[in-house]
Formats: C-alpha cells, structure tokens, sequence
C-alpha cells in the first residue's frame, strides 16, 4: 500500500500541487476578501452573480479535485492507458495531459476569482474566455492520440462504433481545436466586447458541427467499403 501510494505521489505530483496551492491561496485570502465573492461573469466582465465568501472561494479548488478524482478513477480503469511495457500508451499520456491542461486552466480562473475578491479589477471576462480557448487549443493538440474510451474525446455513435472513424474524426478535431482556440484567444482581446457573444456561438458551432460532419461522412464512406461498393465520389471502372 505504501509503495502504491508513493509511485503516485511521484506520478501526480504537478496534478496535486495545481490542486493544493489555489486551495491554499483561497483560505488565505478568505479573511482579507469581501463578503461577496464572484462567482461567474459575462463576456463584458461584469459580475453575473456572487456568493458568500466563506464558501464561494472554496467551489473552485473543490470542484477542481473532484474533476481530478473522477478522471483519475476512469483512468485507472482503461484498459487503453497503459501498454504491455507498464508505461503510459500514447493514449494514456494524451489523458493525462488533458487533465493537466484541465488543472492549470481551474487553478487560474482561481486565482482570477481571488483578485477580484481582494478588490483588484482584472478583466475577468476577457481573460476567463482566454483560458477556455487556449485550453480547447491545448486539448487539440492531444486529441489526434485519444483511442476510443468511455470518458474522453468525441463520443458519438459514429466514431464508438469504428476506430478508424474516430481516428479521422479526431485527426480533424485537434487541428480545428488547435486554430480555432488560438484565433478565438486572440479575437478577445481585439473586437469590442459587444461583438463577443456572438462570437462565442461561432466558436462552439465551429467545435461541434464539422467535426460531427467528418465523422459521418468517414462513417459513411466505411459503410460503403463494407458493403463492396465504390468509396462516396469515386467513380466505377
């Protein structure tokens, strides 16, 4: 038990630390804060609604190790995660790097939470979206390494019934995810704050939409294959 329990310490100790230390931030912060804590904002950085403080600062360090527990308790059950060696597949190490990814984007908007609360005025709206769009870049980067699981990536019938499906469709997720993240990051620091709430809707319609056409098209185009006919747009001898 001793010897598990270490050669997890020694595996997740950034995980723990990016968990532990906003923790630790947030109750030192407490006594100095304000009685109201924000707790969510809009695209324009105002404060959409607030809580008490003696338990608003605490959500985010909680509901960050309860992210990290139940990710990590799917983990260990993937069958995918580690190869016949005992090390992390390429598979396991793009979860975990997600996860890591995950971790630093809470442990900032943390820190961002505990600013305004001492009274500072970042904006918060700006910077939050940010985060969110350079964590999707990030993720893109992993995405094209993900084997089919029951807990990460595009979880659709199409790419759960065939791996080469989910293969394109991750292929092509991870670089849109890649671009659109970077360029979204940057489009909120350049148009004017009006203009973000419908860029917000293109950015996820971007997300969703073609890379559920990629993997119907690929799912379409293996059914056909399947059945001996001619791949979708080639023509016949």
């Amino acid at each position: 038990m001793k010897t598990r329990f270490m050669l997890f310490l020694r595996q997740e100790w950034l995980q723990l630390l990016l968990i532990l230390l906003p923790l630790a931030a947030a109750l030192a912060a407490m006594p100095f804060a304000s009685d109201q804590v924000p707790m969510q904002w809009g695209s324009d950085g105002r404060v959409n609604w607030e809580a008490p403080k003696s338990w608003g600062l605490l959500v985010l360090p909680l509901l960050a190790l309860v992210i990290f527990g139940v990710v990590f308790l799917l983990e260990q059950a993937d069958p995918r995660r580690i190869g016949a060696d005992g090390r992390l597949t390429p598979h396991g190490q793009a979860i975990r790097g997600i996860r890591l990814a995950l971790s630093v984007m809470l442990a900032a908007v943390m820190m961002i939470q505990i600013s305004a609360a001492l009274g500072h005025r970042p904006d918060a709206g700006r910077w939050v979206g940010t985060l969110v769009a350079l964590l999707l870049a990030v993720i893109g980067c992993f995405l094209g390494k993900l084997k089919p699981n029951r807990y990460a990536g595009i979880r659709i019938p199409w790419t759960m019934k065939s791996e080469a499906v989910w293969e394109e469709t991750h292929r092509f997720a991870g670089w849109m995810y890649k671009v659109s993240g970077l360029l979204m990051a940057t489009a909120l620091w350049v148009l004017p704050a009006p203009a973000q709430p419908v860029l917000w809707w293109v950015w996820i319609t971007l997300l969703i939409v073609p890379p559920m056409v990629v993997a119907g098209r690929a799912a379409r185009r293996e059914r056909v294959l399947q059945a001996g006919g001619p791949a979708p747009g080639c023509g016949r001898d």
